[in-house]
């Protein structure tokens, strides 16, 4: 489903200029919200053992050390929306290590602690059999729950704060909108309930909700050759953040059951997921050291 579209035409009938309309919806994203709450529609499992295709080993980060299963969703229950490319069937598994051991905070040291496996649909799949961890008490797997999925529109967070809180870059962003705080309304009004945290729940697509750096920031790649500290280099900053943030989705979001961590996330590229190159995502934990 085009939600940009019913948003536009909704801001249309409001008496916004389709210019203005066109440009705020493009700082919308459209995300799943996939709960413990009966509410929506049944699209996978919080815990409990993978259905694993058979005869596949359980991921693990090396012999005796597996990685402990997050989560499972069903792709052909997942809402639709445009623009956002996932599997129309099959299922996606998500796998992190028990503990947040990393020997440092680079990007490529967590991936060997994450996984993303996706089961076509059609693939015979067996219910895996919890391996021993040989160097790890941590269970590799939680309580198993439903989670029932919904949409909900998605703003960044710095669009509810006062425009003098804004930088350069996201005041350029809002330019010529003087139906903006009308226009957030709409949002509310068009998908009610639209949450700024993840809680218990499992998020697909959106915005990354993150307490410490951004992904975003530590994926963007910016030449600070000749710019001094100061209000251009912020700006630079922030114009590469949001490029990468039209790159690459939230593929998943979600709190993980150890007091080591704070959340779980995993985002790939847009021409990723199209492709069903579910092995480029990418983990970015946030753990509480």
């Amino acid at each position: 489903m085009d939600y940009h579209r019913e948003f536009r035409q909704a801001a249309t009938e409001l008496g916004v200029p389709e210019d203005e309309s066109a440009r705020f919806a493009d700082l919308i994203r459209v995300r799943i919200r996939a709960g413990e709450q009966p509410d929506g529609i049944r699209a996978g499992q919080f815990g409990g053992l993978p259905h694993l295709p058979a005869g596949t080993s359980w991921p693990s980060v090396s012999p005796g050390a597996p990685l402990a299963f997050m989560a499972s969703l069903d792709c052909a229950a997942l809402p639709r929306i445009a623009g956002f490319a996932l599997p129309e069937a099959g299922s996606l598994l998500f796998f992190l290590a028990p503990t947040a051991a990393v020997e440092s905070c680079s990007i490529a040291d967590e991936q060997k602690l994450a996984r993303v496996v996706y089961v076509p649909a059609g693939t015979e799949t067996v219910v895996a059999e919890a391996p021993v961890d040989e160097f790890d008490d941590e269970p590799l797997f939680g309580p198993e729950h439903d989670l029932f999925a919904r949409v909900e529109a998605n703003l960044p967070d710095w669009l509810d704060g006062a425009e003098d809180g804004r930088s350069d870059f996201q005041k350029h962003l809002t330019r010529d909108m003087p139906h903006c705080a009308e226009l957030i309304a709409l949002v509310q009004r068009l998908w009610p309930g639209e949450k700024s945290w993840i809680g218990e729940d499992f998020l697909v697509g959106g915005y990354s909700i993150s307490a410490q750096d951004s992904p975003e920031t530590q994926l963007a790649e910016v030449d600070e050759t000749g710019l001094p500290p100061g209000p251009e280099r912020l700006y630079h900053w922030a114009e590469a953040e949001h490029r990468v943030m039209r790159e690459w989705v939230p593929l998943a979001q979600f709190s993980v059951p150890n007091e080591e961590y704070i959340n779980g996330r995993f985002l790939i590229r847009h021409e990723d997921l199209a492709a069903g190159r579910f092995d480029k995502a990418l983990s970015f934990c946030e753990f509480t050291e």
